[in-house]
């Protein structure tokens, strides 16, 4: 199988909510953002979805990126297409020079915290805290 990485564009909505519904309960919204939206496709099929959004600490005085809703549909897992969406994200990353990139995962999500071990990512001994307003 050819799996590509690209942008987002937005005749991908409806494959991209499927898989942010199987994977989240959560419907994608519409709304355009400076969040970076990436998919995964083979033969026009969107695979798998992540989104980065760069944010700047004002105390370093530099940029780092949060990774989020990392996710391929059920039917394509343990193919390498999640391995292969967050190493395009670290590239870009890179290209970028970012400081970091960050990530939180539900503990319950075990294959997911796997996958990026495997591409690197150190777990951190911390606490995750949220304050919901909405």
């Amino acid at each position: 199988m050819n799996v590509i990485v690209r942008k987002y564009e937005d005749e991908d909505y409806d494959s991209v909510n499927r898989i942010l519904l199987e994977s989240f309960n959560l419907e994608k919204s519409t709304a355009n953002s400076d969040c970076i939206e990436l998919v995964a496709v083979s033969d026009d099929n969107v695979l798998g979805y992540l989104v980065l959004t760069k944010v700047y600490d004002c105390v370093k005085g530099k940029y780092y990126m949060l990774m989020d809703y990392v996710c391929v549909d059920s039917k394509y897992r343990r193919l390498g297409i999640g391995k292969k969406l967050v190493n395009y994200a670290l590239d870009y990353c890179e290209r970028e020079g970012v400081m970091y990139l960050d990530l939180s995962s539900r503990t319950f999500r075990v294959e997911a915290h796997k996958l990026y071990e495997a591409c690197g990512f150190i777990r951190r001994d911390s606490y995750i805290y949220r304050k919901e307003f909405l």
